[in-house]
């Protein structure tokens, strides 16, 4: 597909986009029972970490929460599209940012700011952070190159709205080290929920379930001159957002051990997914079996 193919697409998607959302949310409600009940798209999956996770709740609790997700992760595909053409206006009405000041407070004593979230929610339009606090002025998001050239193009548009500093995955740590070495306060997001693609470091218990992990945020904040903070995501209404920035203590019983912020990110982590189980990315194979370096 060449440049003016592309073009002519992406312009198709945006009109596209400058539906009403309350018009885009019909086509996920007919999305919904395509995806669940034909396509079935990794249903075992989810009701295996489902049931794995959540040992004390009954099969029609699990139901419940099964279809809340498969309906909410409809609405994501749909708020992420959504982004190539919605106003500042509607973003600020649909997602509220709550204690901001204390990456303001971090960036005003010399050091940057890693925020440490998960994918709950709509992770797209978490980005609206940015725009929420005055200091620092520069905001990186780190992302995975997609397969398809077409569909890394448009989710490069898609997060290009918030003019954020785009770091492909693999060249996290250089360009987050020569970034320091300028001297320009920045913040730089991390969803560190996923199973790492790498040989893991520790291991921990997550959601009733041995869980491995790379401690890759902590690792680099250390020689990044940045401190750690909890992005946390509710669900308000359909539509609608609350992100609180949350300050990341280490309690007395992580004090010895490895990795402590790392460890504390999911216990937060955990309490935001139990308080609303539904908005967290369940069709994600996250405790697949894989080899560490250390002995169990």
């Amino acid at each position: 597909m060449n440049k003016s193919e592309v073009k002519k697409k992406h312009r198709f998607m945006r009109l596209l986009a400058g539906l009403p959302l309350g018009v885009l949310y019909l086509i996920s409600d007919l999305a919904y029972p395509i995806l669940y009940y034909m396509v079935r798209y990794r249903r075992r999956l989810v009701r295996k970490n489902l049931r794995c996770s959540f040992p004390e709740k009954s099969e029609k609790e699990i139901l419940r929460i099964e279809k809340a997700y498969y309906h909410h992760m409809c609405d994501v595909f749909i708020e992420s599209f959504k982004c190539l053409n919605i106003s500042d206006e509607e973003m600020r009405q649909r997602v509220e940012v709550l204690n901001y000041e204390l990456v303001e407070q971090i960036a005003g004593e010399g050091k940057n700011v890693f925020m440490l979230t998960g994918h709950c929610g709509c992770w797209e339009w978490a980005q609206e952070i940015s725009v929420r606090y005055k200091n620092p002025k520069i905001t990186c998001e780190i992302y995975r190159q997609i397969r398809s050239p077409y569909f890394s193009s448009l989710m490069h548009e898609v997060r290009s709205r918030w003019n954020t500093v785009q770091i492909e995955m693999k060249q996290t740590v250089r360009t987050l080290l020569k970034m320091k070495a300028m001297g320009e306060p920045f913040s730089c997001g991390f969803l560190i929920d996923q199973r790492p693609s790498t040989r893991v470091l520790d291991h921990l218990t997550f959601m009733n379930q041995d869980t491995m992990f790379v401690p890759g945020a902590e690792e680099i904040a250390k020689k990044a001159n940045a401190e750690l903070v909890y992005l946390d995501v509710e669900k308000t209404s359909r539509g609608h957002y609350r992100l609180t920035f949350r300050e990341m203590i280490v309690p007395d019983d992580l004090k010895d051990r490895n990795y402590p912020l790392t460890v504390l990110y999911f216990r937060m982590l955990e309490e935001t997914i139990r308080r609303q189980p539904e908005i967290w990315l369940w069709s994600h194979n996250r405790w697949r079996k894989f080899k560490t370096r250390f002995s169990s």
